[in-house]
């Protein structure tokens, strides 16, 4: 499919809303009612030796008991909480930090999961994300189901933004869906998260929130040529001039990432705030018929835009 490139008419230039999506976009609006109210609540200052001030990692009620230290299988300790919640439940920044690691994969122990720095050099740590399709067991492992759109290693986050969606990847395979989640020092020694969670508080940024720190931007065309397709259009940071990142999506996974810093006066003339704002993504192989994405990633955080889809003809 083709899309026309974007007119910008200067007189009345528009924030662009992402367009919808499929997934667990779902409900999640009744999830951040219901715990705005939990949020009124603020946690406790830390008094726990170790213990970090945090966001509850799950949007949602969860059960948990202290499982820290417990025997698991190979002569292993556990050392993380896991925290049992319904697949596709979105978990959230426990603080405002970097993806420092990321892993998609439906091998080895973790399966798919990230790690969240804070400033201090602290670590968060999420385990088992999804690898299904919704009401399935297919280990399909598509991306936009285990990580939320824009989150990928080197992406700053705000504490309480939509990072990924329980699940079940790795070795929780035979067990119920659930995030581990562990709290490492910076010298990557784990302790124990249980008496921080205890004390965290349920918060998940609004969508107001989001669409405040997320970029504005439009996918203008996705053009095909022979095996591949062109996929264009530009972006613009919510709060900073800088160039930003455009992940193009083929099937809801990430096949290449390019910065839209090419010109376009057209929005330079619109927004004010330079031209250096178009990206080009060539040669991008598609197969026809299917769905392409382009997601532009946050400077500082609190949320990334879908800019639009369009299916490879």
């Amino acid at each position: 499919m083709h899309r026309q490139p974007s007119a910008i008419d200067p007189a009345r230039p528009r924030r662009h809303h992402p367009a919808p999506r499929w997934s667990h976009a779902v409900g999640l609006l009744a999830v951040t009612a219901a715990l705005a109210a939990l949020a009124a609540c603020a946690a406790p200052p830390a008094s726990v030796a170790g213990e970090r001030a945090i966001v509850f990692p799950v949007a949602a009620r969860v059960t948990y008991s202290d499982t820290f230290g417990a025997a698991r299988s190979g002569g292993r300790s556990h050392e993380g909480q896991d925290l049992m919640a319904a697949k596709h439940t979105p978990v959230v920044a426990a603080v405002d930090g970097t993806v420092t690691s990321l892993n998609w994969s439906n091998s080895g122990l973790s399966g798919n999961s990230l790690t969240i720095t804070d400033a201090d050099g602290w670590r968060y740590v999420y385990i088992h994300l999804n690898n299904d399709w919704p009401g399935t067991d297919d280990g399909s492992n598509v991306y936009e189901r285990a990580f939320a759109d824009g989150i990928a290693k080197g992406q700053k986050v705000k504490a309480g933004e939509i990072v990924g969606f329980v699940g079940d990847s790795g070795n929780a395979e035979s067990t119920g869906a659930h995030l581990h989640f562990e709290i490492r020092r910076p010298d990557g020694s784990v302790i124990n998260a249980y008496s921080s969670l205890r004390a965290s508080k349920a918060y998940v940024r609004t969508e107001a929130l989001r669409i405040a720190d997320a970029p504005t931007g439009a996918l203008d065309a996705v053009a095909r040529g022979g095996g591949s397709v062109d996929v264009s259009g530009w972006a613009l940071d919510a709060h900073a001039n800088t160039p930003v990142k455009v992940s193009v999506y083929v099937g809801g996974n990430p096949v290449r990432t390019v910065t839209a810093n090419g010109d376009r006066p057209d929005i330079g003339a619109a927004f004010g705030r330079g031209s250096a704002h178009g990206f080009v993504a060539a040669a991008v192989v598609a197969p026809p018929g299917a769905q392409v994405c382009a997601i532009a990633h946050s400077l500082g955080g609190g949320g990334s835009t879908r800019l639009g889809c369009g299916i490879a003809g």
